[in-house]
């Protein structure tokens, strides 16, 4: 099969990736939260993007870490602040946290980034200084985790406070579609846990 490039839907799939479908991760998760509930996302490739939903008040806490430290160039630490304004907390709206692709399984996709099983990833406390996650999978949780070092339950605020849309671009015949996606998406949302820079 030959991929196609279909820029003139591009921004028609932004505007889908847009649309929240869930407004609290715990719709798509069993009872107890410990998995994802069978059927409520697609077996299928995609992009998708994670949200906060919640309380505004809980991203302005003096809790919450505002803070981001990355490695630059020649590995020279790189400060970044990610305040209200980065966020766009006084526009009330839901913000975009993370955007991702898959070629083929949103639904596992989205399990890996929210690693259930755990109450917390990394030790509480924590610094300015990005840690290295578990996994490669996990951008998610991990940023969550970031924002809040001192949060005991951060599956808890996760499931809670956190919504979820996508698009389905499935398959070889859409990888050029979901790049391209993916890509806009972060350059518009400006998502912080896709932040990076280069080194």
């Amino acid at each position: 099969m030959t991929g196609k490039v279909q820029s003139g839907t591009l921004n028609r799939w932004f505007e889908e990736l847009c649309r929240i479908k869930y407004g609290a991760l715990q719709e798509i998760t069993i009872t107890s939260g410990l998995r994802i509930s069978h059927g409520h996302l697609p077996v299928m490739g995609g992009v998708y993007a994670f949200w906060w939903t919640g309380k505004m008040s809980i991203l302005r806490s003096k809790k919450r870490n505002r803070f981001l430290e990355l490695k630059g160039p020649d590995g020279a630490p790189v400060r970044l602040k990610i305040g209200d304004t980065w966020l766009g907390i006084n526009t009330k709206l839901p913000i975009p946290l993370y955007v991702g692709k898959n070629a083929a399984d949103i639904s596992k996709r989205i399990g890996q980034h929210m690693r259930l099983k755990d109450k917390r990833m990394f030790p509480l406390g924590g610094s300015a200084k990005k840690m290295k996650a578990p996994t490669t999978s996990c951008q998610l949780r991990a940023g969550i985790e970031h924002f809040f070092p001192f949060e005991k339950d951060t599956r808890s605020l996760m499931l809670d406070n956190e919504g979820l849309s996508y698009v389905i671009l499935d398959g070889e015949e859409h990888a050029v579609n979901r790049f391209y996606l993916e890509d806009l998406a972060i350059g518009l949302m400006r998502p912080p846990f896709n932040v990076d820079i280069e080194r």
